[in-house]
């Protein structure tokens, strides 16, 4: 263990101090900042970024951890960052020096889809990281290769279970074929699908350790596992593989969207010319394995190419396949956005009425999850979304959705979504009726064509602007608000179509329709505040609301379409007529007037920060005094600290709240009063974490201005001495220069005087030769 944590590379070593932090393990020198208060005298834990600190003190704080339960954890990340490796340099061999069956792992590892889908928690307990061996070259050149496929069923948590197991090597030889017993009680065994019975389930003794354990001999020195979907198969298999070749990631349809992964039936019909089951027939793991490996020896063999092309009939399933799927889609809703800390079982109070609940897992860990519901007919799934409170938005898509608030019995309130699975009725009419506009189009000629496409886009226009007449449209709406205070903003009869925020803790808009243009203008109008333009020239008013918890938010009121009267400039004009200066006046009024607001609701709020990922979100209400509301939010990558925010009543709870946190304030970067908190876990282990004002003092916003104001001065100083040495130098340049300019005036008179004297010497050497010429 030494030599390898000695030679690891420094990620590696990094990842695992940090995952040893996050499960509060001790070595025999305690944790990892107790280590570095023993080891690292200079520093201490005041250093304790692991990424900032050498291979050898991470070795040797990991080097203090002797319990065979550390040891093997330590071993299974290792062996996860030597597949990371393997896996690095299998995308960077070049082509014309792999193996057919590396060609195809190359492809397999370099899907866009591969990093998402085989991300796994490998580091758990239960999980089985392979290893393939030491040696890079022998384990490309191996051509050793085993397929599986498992049949799953529904466990009563959401979560899915495999029952059956099925494995072949590449001989077709069938080398495994058990029933699993599940852990968790099964909720629909999916017989239809899976082919497994309850009974079959009975005489089962095998569990997935068991199974990882037959399948361990298969999976050495450089084998690659086959799979069609793989990844799903590993995945409740518990099992961590870097070799895999994915049939639905190597093969793909000729023209079809990258997204669009063709069905394992499929490719046996266009590869292989024979179809894997009957129509309506169960699966069978075994037949399935054995077709995904003939997939593969049909490209490995015979040179079969990857890209294929869908025949009528496949187009005509695919066509029947979707009808059906719309169909189910009618008798569904679709739970998305799911916090990870909502119990799955406490999702049965989103909605009323007779209805199964199949929950999926997130993807990632603290990400997302998913849930599907299924009534016994479209009647009830349209009552059950009709009876969610709240307005209908849209999604992406144009499916229609409902924001949900759910009380959880912790104590934590989350919020999700409700949405449809397909479009209510009267779109798909509309659609329609387009589609069939757009074909009689074709028909007609050229000329006629043009002359109605340019007419139908003014006419569309023309609708679109009469419609936006009768609506007023809510924007920058803080996301604590809840859109059913909403109706308190405007007077009428009116409808509210809630358009919610791109991203996290963003503001939200909404659509307000009315039944007239008049009963928009009159809303618009009883609204109390005075009229301002936005950028576009559109008027709009902001307004203050006061809500059912107590706190105050603020909010714009905008017409979607300009004044017509006589007194209103139409757009053209008004931008040509109004001056740069008084729109700029406008916007900076308005981001002042929203500084201003912000820093008042953030007055009201505390923020905890780097909050250790062992720390149950529960737990934190035990570091805050007060009567407060906590929002959490989500890590930003795996395995970091998460935020939450504390909300308070006023400013004066907020203040009082953090002034009875224990520990000395101290400044972060941006000037912001925080504390450091230590506290005891129910779970027996410590954590620490900071407490952070959102707003400075107002004191401190006096002196920090006075100080900048100081500073200022400062620098119109240094500036002033740097202009005064530039004078100075400059004029010293001037008096010199004369000086050189007398000197040149002085040598130009000696030049002449040399030459002059040249001239003399040279009459009298002319004068001496001609005296010695007549001597002679």
């Amino acid at each position: 263990m030494e030599h390898k944590l000695a030679t690891a590379e420094k990620k590696v070593l990094v990842d695992l101090v940090k995952l040893v932090q996050k499960r509060g393990l001790e070595g025999e020198n305690g944790g990892w900042k107790e280590f570095l208060n023993v080891y690292d005298k200079k520093f201490g834990s005041s250093l304790s970024d692991p990424s900032r600190r050498s291979n050898d003190v991470l070795v040797a704080f990991l080097l203090t951890f002797k319990k065979k339960e550390d040891l093997q954890l330590i071993a299974r990340v290792m062996q996860c960052g030597a597949n990371r490796e393997l896996i690095e340099k299998f995308k960077q061999e070049t082509p014309d020096k792999e193996t057919p069956e590396q060609r195809l792992v190359r492809l397999t590892i370099t899907h866009f889809q591969y990093p998402t889908n085989y991300l796994f928690p490998s580091y758990a307990e239960d999980w089985f990281v392979t290893e393939l061996g030491k040696k890079k070259s022998k384990v490309m050149k191996s051509t050793r290769m085993l397929a599986i496929d498992c049949e799953m069923v529904t466990c009563d948590d959401g979560t899915e279970a495999v029952v059956r197991v099925g494995a072949v090597d590449r001989d077709l030889k069938v080398v495994l074929d058990k029933f699993v017993k599940p852990d968790k009680t099964v909720f629909n065994y999916k017989t239809d699908i899976t082919g497994v019975t309850a009974e079959d389930l009975e005489r089962a003794t095998l569990s997935v350790t068991d199974i990882q354990k037959k399948l361990r001999r298969f999976l050495s020195q450089g084998t690659i596992l086959v799979g069609h979907g793989l990844h799903n198969d590993l995945k409740v298999l518990r099992i961590d593989h870097a070799r895999v070749i994915d049939t639905s990631f190597v093969f793909e349809f000729e023209n079809a969207p990258k997204t669009h992964r063709p069905s394992l039936n499929n490719l046996c019909k266009a590869v292989l010319g024979q179809e894997l089951r009957m129509p309506d027939a169960a699966h069978n793991c075994v037949h399935d394995a054995a077709a995904s490996m003939k997939l593969v020896l049909a490209v490995v063999e015979k040179g079969v190419d990857t890209t294929i092309q869908k025949s009528e009939e496949m187009l005509v399933a695919e066509k029947k396949r979707q009808e059906e799927r719309q169909e189910a889609g009618k008798t569904q809703l679709f739970l998305h956005k799911i916090p990870h800390y909502v119990p799955s079982e406490e999702l049965q109070g989103v909605l009323n009425g007779d209805f199964t609940l199949v929950v999926k897992p997130p993807q990632k860990e603290g990400g997302y999850s998913t849930a599907v519901l299924d009534f016994n007919s479209p009647e009830e799934a349209n009552e059950a979304f009709e009876n969610v409170e709240g307005d209908v938005a849209k999604d992406k898509s144009g499916l229609p959705q409902k924001m949900v608030t759910l009380k959880l019995s912790s104590g934590l309130v989350a919020s999700l979504y409700v949405r449809k699975m397909v479009k209510d009725e009267s779109l798909s009419e509309i659609s329609t009726t387009k589609r069939a506009r757009t074909e009689e189009n074709n028909v007609s000629s050229k000329r006629q064509k043009t002359e109605d496409d340019s007419e139908e886009p003014k006419e569309a226009n023309v609708n679109q602007k009469e419609a936006d007449k009768t609506k007023l449209f809510l924007h920058k709406i803080p996301h604590d608000v809840p859109s059913q205070e909403l109706h308190g903003v405007l007077n009428g009869d009116f409808t509210l179509e809630v358009k919610p925020p791109k991203r996290k803790g963003g503001y939200y808009n909404a659509v307000v329709g009315f039944n007239s243009p008049e009963e928009a203008n009159k809303a618009f109008e009883n609204v109390v505040g005075d009229v301002v333009k936005d950028k576009a020239g559109l008027p709009q008013k902001m307004v203050a609301l006061k809500l059912s918890s107590g706190s105050g938010a603020s909010l714009y009121v905008r017409k979607m379409v300009q004044d017509e009267s006589p007194g209103e400039i139409s757009t053209t004009e008004e931008n040509n007529v109004s001056s740069k200066r008084q729109k700029t006046e406008d916007e900076s009024e308005e981001t002042k007037e929203a500084n201003v607001n912000q820093r008042e609701a953030d007055k009201r709020k505390l923020f905890l920060h780097k909050i250790p990922l062992n720390v149950p979100s529960q737990e934190l209400k035990g570091v805050i005094t007060g009567k407060f509301t906590l929002e959490v939010m989500r890590p930003k990558r795996k395995g970091g600290y998460y935020n939450a925010f504390v909300v308070f009543n006023s400013p004066e709870e907020a203040n009082k709240a953090f002034d009875k946190v224990k520990g000395e304030a101290a400044k972060e970067k941006g000037g912001l009063a925080q504390k450091m908190v230590a506290f005891k876990l129910s779970s027996g282990s410590g954590a620490s974490l900071y407490v952070r004002k959102m707003v400075q003092d107002e004191s401190e916003e006096a002196e920090e201005a006075n100080a900048n104001h100081c500073e200022d001065h400062l620098k119109e100083i240094e500036e002033l001495k740097e202009k005064l040495k530039a004078k100075d130098f400059a004029n010293s340049c001037e008096g010199h220069s004369k000086e050189i300019e007398e000197l040149n005036h002085k040598l130009k008179a000696k030049e002449h005087q040399i030459q002059a004297q040249d001239k003399i010497i040279d009459n009298l050497k002319m004068k001496l030769e001609k005296k010695q010429s007549k001597s002679r």
